[in-house]
C-alpha cells in the first residue's frame, strides 16, 4: 500500500487469542445466574457487539444485562491469561514499527481488560494508541473509534488500513475510508469474506507483503 502511515487492529480474534477469555466468561455468568447455556458456535455469530448487547440477544428480557456483564468482566479481570497473543503477533507488530508505521488497536471490549490484555502479551508498547468501548459514544461498525484512533495518530484514513476478524470491523474500516483487511483465523472466520474486505490473510503474518508493498 502506497503512502500507507498507519495500521488499525482489531483486538479479540486479530492480534489476541481470546477465545477461552471470551467463552469461558459467557459459560460462567450463564451459570452463575442459571441461565441456559448457549453453544460457542452461537456466540461468535455477536463477537464485536457491545456486551451489553450481546446478553440482551441470548437472555430473557426479565434479566438485569447490567449484573450479567458485571459478572462477565470479573470472571476475565481474574482470568487475563487466557487472552494470549497469535503466533506471529509479536513479530508482525515488530516489523510494522521497523517500517515506522504507526499502529492503533482498537476494541469494543471494557478497558477493565482491553490494556491489561495487551500487557500481559507483551504487546503494548509496540501500539501507538489503544481505544476502548468507553472512549468513545458508538463502537465499530460505527467510524467513530478509528476516526479517534487516527486523529491521535495524527493520520488521515486514506493512509491507513483496518484489519480485523468481524463484519464490525470492517465495515468500521469502510465507514472510517481506510482500506481493509479481513482475518480468516478469528471469530468469524472464512465467513469474514461477506464483509468484502478489500484483501483477506488467513495468518497475521501475511499482511506484511500487503502493507509494505
Amino acid at each position: 500500500m502506497k503512502e500507507l502511515e498507519a495500521v488499525l487492529f482489531d483486538v479479540d480474534g486479530t492480534l489476541l487469542n481470546t477465545k477461552e477469555f471470551i467463552y469461558q466468561a459467557y459459560e460462567h455468568t450463564f451459570k452463575s445466574h442459571n441461565l441456559p447455556s448457549v453453544p460457542r458456535e452461537e456466540l461468535d455469530g455477536v463477537m464485536g457487539k457491545l456486551l451489553e448487547d450481546c446478553y440482551k440477544h441470548f437472555v430473557p428480557s426479565s434479566q438485569d444485562l447490567m449484573i450479567l456483564c458485571e459478572t462477565h468482566r470479573t470472571f476475565q479481570t481474574k482470568n487475563l491469561h487466557l487472552s494470549v497473543p497469535f503466533p506471529n503477533t509479536k513479530d508482525t507488530l515488530n516489523k510494522i514499527k521497523k517500517a515506522e508505521i504507526k499502529i492503533a488497536a482498537i476494541t469494543s471490549r471494557s478497558q477493565r481488560t482491553s490494556t491489561h490484555t495487551l500487557e500481559l502479551a507483551g504487546i503494548k508498547d509496540r501500539i501507538d494508541v489503544v481505544i476502548s468501548a468507553e472512549d468513545v459514544t458508538r463502537i465499530k461498525p460505527h467510524p467513530e473509534p478509528l476516526l479517534k484512533a487516527l486523529k491521535q495518530l495524527g493520520v488521515k484514513p486514506e493512509k491507513a488500513v483496518m484489519v480485523g476478524d468481524t463484519d464490525a470491523d470492517i465495515l468500521a474500516g469502510k465507514n472510517a475510508k481506510t482500506k481493509t483487511i479481513g482475518v480468516t483465523y478469528g471469530f468469524h472466520g472464512k465467513r469474514i469474506v461477506e464483509s468484502n474486505p478489500d484483501y483477506v490473510v488467513d495468518d497475521i503474518a501475511e499482511i506484511i507483503p500487503i502493507i509494505l508493498a
